[in-house]
Formats: structure tokens, C-alpha cells, sequence
């Protein structure tokens, strides 16, 4: 293991720096590191001019008589914004693929101290090396022992913040999944006597409702939904002491709740309450950037309606192949007669000629179709919108579409 360590311009003084039931009498935390764990095999020890003259020599001199190897990187006094960034790649420049660290922040002079940290969260987000300590010497006068801390765990807020916001914003909850996993295992290990039962059941199911949505596969994403709503009020305590982050995210997690039902039944069929959450979904699939996802869904809800409008409530052969192309035809017909094109007409036409809701229909269809288009050719056709104007019609067709079903329901 690595230790990464910055020098101090001095010393505090000989102090018994403890760590669990272990202890090391000396006046440098980076012997103590290395004495109370015992494997650390070599050490990068950062300091500025001033801090090299009064420390390294005799650090290093510690270090080596713990059979440690030391290397000294000497670095700016971290005065300006640039010299913040110019350690910031020194630190991660020290570091190969791999390496398993521990990080010593005891004395990072005024914002050395947060730059150590943010470098060791970063180099453990992207997984360029393994942060297995982050250390931070509490030294004490008056003889009592200094507490060595590890802050390690709080590293994980950081892990939280990233996997919390991969959800939220992009429909990403494999940052979430992990993280529970990872926390319900170290409880495991750790022979805590309430080691979380629920936690990573729910996380998956968190998880497969993101993967569903973003692969449009709507009823799965319900009834993943229905998942979350069915549990979120029991596994809340686990999260309380657990995963503190996810509990100030209980509220969005609650939505996507709302949005559960769960897969419809054989015998049962496709039912109009089904369907009223799939336009939710299509909505939530918008309103977080999974237009190309939100449009394709939407014509086969539209699909969807018109067969229970036809058939009724409860319509058992609603995935059946040749039934949905024949309605979708049914569509397609209705706008070339809107054109006063020729067109052949299928088993439904003439009920969906006699519709209160035709012209409406054959609208929405004639748009939901343009816009379809326009994503599914990715760009490679004359006249192609531009992106920004591609989300602007795909959050005015969410909204034409809750108009017309509002019509259909009466």
C-alpha cells in the first residue's frame, strides 16, 4: 500500500497517536500510519520549500526505520487557483493504475487539507486507484492520546452524491445498487446485529425500473414502480441508518412510485388504469431526457387506447402482433383519406371513421409520426430539426397527448 502524505512547516509534538485498540508513541502521524498498520510498503510524502527544510529529513529518517522507502515531491504553497490545480494533477500524476492508497491529510495547510480529499474521492470515483485509508491526525496537548481518524467512510457521501444524481438526472440507478450492496455486505461483515434486510432488494428494484425506462420497456418500468411503491415505507429505516444520502431523496423515489401498477394479468388484460400510467411515464421519461425513448413509447400508447376504445376495458389480446399492426394501419389509413389519397382500409376503419375523437386521432397520429421520424433517422434527412427543437416537439406531443386522452375518457 501507498501512503500519500503531506509534511507540516513543523511539528506538534511527541504525542500517542491511537487507532482502535492500537497505539504508536512518535512526533510524525506518517510513522504512526505506518507502524499501527503495517502495510504501508512505500510513501509519497508532498511538501512545499518551506516544509521540506523543516520536516523531510526527519520524517524520512521515521519512515526508514520502519523499513518504509520515501519519496519527496515538492509542491506550491497552493496560493492561487492555478497552484490548487497544478497539485491536484501532481497527486494524481504520483498514482498508477491500480495502487491501493492510503491518504494522510493531517497537515494539508489551509485548503491542502480539502484537495487532499477531493483528490482521494476523485481517484476512488474514477477507479484509477483504491482508497483504502483516509487519515487525519487529531493531535492533542497536555498528554492525552491523539486519535488517529479515518475518514474513509466519509468518502462515500461523495459515492452517494454521484449515484443519487445519475438517478435523478439520467435514469442511472447502478451507482445506487452498488452502493447498498456494498454497505449491506460491510454490515454483514462487520457482525452488526441489524444488518439491513430490505435495502438491497429495493435497490435493485430501484435499478430495474431505470433500466427498463431507459430500454422503453414500459410495463416492466410499472411494475418495477409498483415495486418501489409497495416497499419504500418499510425500508425507509434502513435508509435512516444506512444511507442517510437516499433519505433526502425519498420524495423523488416516492414518484417514481406513483407511477407503479403492476403487469397486467392474462385473464385480466389491458385495462384503462394501465394505460393512464403508461402516458405518466411517458411524461416522466420527457421531463428527464429520454425523448427518443418517450416518442417511441408513445405510439404504441396510442395503439393502446384505441384498442381499449374499440374493445372495451380489460381487452385480454391487446399484445397480439397482428391486431396492433392492424389498428396501426387503421392510423395510416386515415391520413391519406385526410389527404385525399387512395388507401386501403382495414377491419377497423369503419368504427374509427365514426369516432367523436377521429380527426383528433388522426392528428395526434400524423404528428407523433413526424417526430418519430425525425429521432429514428438520427438526423440523416433533408430539413432534419435541430436537437433543441426536437425537445421542444416532444414536450408539446407529451402534452397533446394528455389533451387527447382526457377526450377519449370523457
Amino acid at each position: 500500500m501507498k501512503l500519500i502524505s503531506f509534511l507540516g512547516g513543523r511539528e506538534d509534538g511527541t504525542t500517542l497517536y491511537t487507532c482502535g485498540g492500537s497505539s504508536c508513541k512518535t512526533l510524525f502521524v506518517q510513522e504512526a500510519i505506518c507502524r499501527l498498520f503495517g502495510t504501508v510498503d512505500h510513501a509519497v510524502l508532498f511538501a512545499t520549500e518551506d516544509a521540506r527544510e523543516v520536516a523531510w529529513n526527519q520524517v524520512s529518517a521515521a519512515l526508514s526505520g520502519c523499513g518504509i522507502n520515501s519519496e519527496l515531491i515538492v509542491i506550491p504553497n497552493g496560493e492561487t487557483e492555478n497552484e490548487l490545480w497544478e497539485i491536484f494533477r501532481v497527486l494524481e500524476n504520483c498514482i498508477d493504475e491500480e495502487d491501493e492508497i492510503a491518504f494522510d491529510i493531517t497537515h494539508g495547510f489551509r485548503s491542502l487539507l480539502l484537495v487532499g480529499f477531493l483528490s482521494a474521492a476523485f481517484l476512488r470515483t474514477t477507479g484509477k486507484a483504491k482508497i483504502s485509508h483516509v487519515f487525519y491526525g487529531q493531535h492533542r496537548d497536555n498528554g492525552q492520546p491523539s486519535p488517529l481518524l479515518d475518514l474513509t467512510p466519509f468518502l462515500s457521501i461523495l459515492d452517494w452524491t454521484t449515484g443519487v444524481h445519475a438517478f435523478l438526472r439520467s435514469m442511472d440507478a447502478s451507482g445506487i445498487n452498488r452502493l447498498a450492496n456494498q454497505t449491506v455486505k460491510e454490515a454483514y461483515l462487520s457482525g452488526r446485529p441489524d444488518v439491513p434486510e430490505k435495502l438491497s432488494r429495493f435497490a435493485q428494484t430501484l435499478e430495474g425500473f431505470a433500466v427498463a425506462t431507459r430500454m422503453a420497456r414500459p410495463v416492466d418500468a410499472l411494475n418495477f414502480a409498483s415495486g418501489i411503491s409497495r416497499d419504500i415505507d418499510e425500508v425507509a429505516h434502513e435508509m435512516e441508518v444506512f444511507t442517510p444520502p437516499l433519505v433526502e431523496v425519498l420524495d423523488e423515489i416516492r414518484m417514481v412510485g406513483d407511477l407503479g401498477i403492476r403487469r397486467p394479468e392474462e385473464e385480466e388484460g389491458l385495462t384503462w388504469g394501465h394505460v393512464e400510467k403508461e402516458l405518466a411515464l411517458i411524461g416522466f421519461m420527457v421531463e428527464h431526457g429520454l425523448l427518443l425513448q418517450g416518442v417511441t413509447f408513445s405510439r404504441e400508447w396510442m395503439v393502446n387506447v384505441m384498442l381499449l376504445t374499440h374493445y372495451g376495458d380489460g381487452y385480454r389480446g391487446w399484445l397480439n402482433s397482428d391486431t396492433r399492426y392492424e389498428m396501426s394501419q387503421t392510423f395510416g389509413a386515415a391520413i391519406l383519406n385526410l389527404k385525399g389519397s387512395p388507401y386501403n382500409p382495414t377491419v377497423f376503419t369503419d368504427w374509427y371513421t365514426l369516432l367523436p375523437c377521429e380527426e383528433q386521432a388522426t392528428h395526434l397520429w400524423a404528428e407523433l409520426s413526424t417526430i418519430r421520424n425525425d429521432f429514428a433517422h438520427c438526423g440523416m434527412r433533408e430539413y432534419s430539426p435541430r436537437t433543441t427543437r426536437l425537445r421542444q416537439k416532444a414536450e408539446e406531443l407529451c402534452g397533446h397527448l394528455c389533451v387527447f386522452f382526457d377526450l377519449v375518457r370523457g
